[in-house]
């Protein structure tokens, strides 16, 4: 619908529901017609009501039995997310009573200590401790502590049907956090100020967490024999040691990442300082471990952190960010021979004497300016490929490739120094097992498809955050004759009018000229002389 449509839509609902048929109020805008709102499906009502205030929602589910129905479907509540401010009194709580809040599986506050009110913490308090509420996600974004804070807190275990959490304070809580929740299953936690964390939550199995303080690693020790998945941002690298005395007999995930720390020098670092006990309880239970990610954007972790994980010997996914790949953690890779997923983006590039032996591999991502595996790798199992390049002539780029890794079917290439030339597709054929094609993050040459062959099996083409001019579109549909979805997003197209009136492809006719084809073109636009076409 037209935004204006909908406007007026919300306004009439919000005013009155004598039927189901509304009659627009004739004005220069609005012509006057019969709009019978029972016509359109449910996913559009849907939209519709979502612009509707919480209390005239209320109002708008007693018109039919219809909309009734979906506004107290599983299916809608469980989408919508119910957001209460209380930066502002007299709009925070309008509409919002118990019985709303009971209903909701999905709340988050934002709230802040100087806008709590007795009408707030009365309502709050009525549906979370009357055990009837059924919220499943809650959210708390707290700008310091309050008596809201404290409230919500100590009704979790009212709350039998949560099962995730996400608690933000930007302030340290006095009296710390005790999260007492026999449903609980998903925990995200991030105090900016220490505050101490108990949890009494035995059916927890991921945790989220950003490590500030040593309280927050005792926290982990407390509970790492029942996660099942662990994600931690270390903002000070000095407690990353602890993590290798805590017991992670059910893991299956591990997400690990360092950010920059301005606070603490590197050089004072337990990583570095103490040797790690290699065989202590982290190495006798990390051997279930399936998936793993390490971003280390600092360069502060080195080998000996990485053979910490050489008894991880499940491992099926890796992802090692901004590492320098010498000789040894070359080695450490090939190590995990049942290896079906490598992230190595962000990696200094490899020695060229080194080979990847991992007979599962079906996923690699290339680490930056990587040239040599090509020549030195044969990798018969990998199906899908994200590659960058840093040379001028691509001429030979697909020929390679296709030489590497012979059963390719996703290809994605990314992050070029320049500009995809005209010849870089030229073998494009030689793929024959290809479906997918994405090209992304660079400037492209208008010519790039002249010079393709035809791809018949090519199913799906995805171009996203591209510079190219607009006549890069034309040879599309030749190309790829059995292409079923083609994305173009956030690209920059534009029309160099040499001749005033020289013809070029719309993305109107584009899908004119691929019938059968799904065709997105989401935040892309078509710029000419005096004109544009989102």
């Amino acid at each position: 619908l037209h935004l204006r449509t909908r406007v007026y839509c919300v306004f009439t609902f919000s005013k009155s529901f004598p039927s189901c048929r509304t009659q627009p109020t004739t004005t220069s805008s609005f012509p006057r017609r019969q709009m019978n709102f029972n016509s359109f499906p449910n996913e559009v009502l849907c939209s519709i009501f979502d612009y509707l205030p919480w209390k005239d929602r209320q109002r708008v589910s007693l018109v039919c039995r219809r909309w009734n129905a979906i506004i107290n479907s599983d299916h809608y509540l469980r989408g919508q997310k119910l957001v209460l401010y209380n930066y502002n009194k007299a709009k925070f709580f309008s509409g919002v009573e118990v019985e709303l809040l009971n209903r909701q599986k999905n709340i988050a506050f934002y709230s802040n200590a100087m806008f709590d009110t007795e009408e707030l913490l009365d309502t709050i308090g009525r549906s979370f401790s009357g055990g009837s509420a059924m919220v499943r996600s809650l959210s708390l974004f707290l700008r310091s502590e309050h008596r809201l804070a404290r409230l919500v807190v100590d009704n979790i275990p009212n709350l039998r049907h949560l099962t995730e959490l996400k608690i933000s304070a930007n302030e340290g809580l006095t009296n710390g956090v005790l999260i007492d929740s026999a449903s609980l299953e998903k925990l995200n936690i991030s105090f900016y100020q220490s505050s101490v964390c108990q949890l009494v939550t035995p059916r927890l199995h991921t945790l989220h967490l950003t490590v500030r303080y040593p309280s927050e690693m005792e926290l982990i020790g407390t509970i790492s024999a029942q996660l099942v998945e662990l994600k931690v941002s270390f903002i000070s690298k000095d407690h990353v040691a602890k993590l290798f005395r805590c017991d992670f007999r059910s893991l299956k995930t591990l997400n690990i990442s360092l950010k920059n720390d301005k606070y603490i020098a590197y050089s004072v670092s337990p990583v570095h300082l103490r040797p790690l006990e290699r065989e202590a309880i982290f190495a006798q239970t990390i051997v279930g471990l399936e998936t793993l990610r390490i971003v280390d954007i600092c360069n502060i972790f080195d080998i000996d952190f990485l053979k910490m994980f050489a008894y991880a010997k499940s491992l099926k996914a890796l992802t090692i960010n901004y590492f320098k790949l010498v000789s040894e953690v070359s080695e450490l890779i090939n190590g995990f021979k049942g290896l079906e997923y490598l992230n190595l983006e962000g990696c200094q590039r490899m020695d060229d004497s080194k080979r990847l032996h991992l007979p599962c591999l079906q996923t690699l991502v290339m680490p930056y300016k990587q040239l040599c595996l090509f020549s030195a790798t044969q990798l018969d199992t990998l199906t899908t490929l994200y590659y960058n390049n840093t040379t001028k002539d691509q001429t030979l780029l697909i020929k390679k490739i296709a030489a590497t890794f012979t059963n390719l079917s996703f290809l994605c290439l990314q992050h070029f120094d320049n500009e995809l030339d005209r010849n870089a597709l030229l073998h494009l054929n030689l793929l024959t097992k290809l479906r997918v094609l994405v090209i992304e993050n660079m400037s492209v040459s208008s010519s790039v498809f002249e010079n393709c062959p035809t791809v018949p099996q090519l199913q799906r083409l995805v171009m996203d955050t591209i510079v190219s001019e607009v006549s890069m579109l034309d040879m599309i549909p030749a190309r790829f004759p059995s292409l079923q979805t083609l994305v173009i997003s956030n690209c920059f197209l534009y029309l160099i009018l040499e001749d005033s009136g020289k013809h070029y492809t719309t993305f109107d006719e584009l899908r004119r000229q691929m019938p059968c084809c799904r065709i997105s073109t989401k935040d892309s636009t078509i710029f000419t002389n005096t004109a544009k076409q989102s």
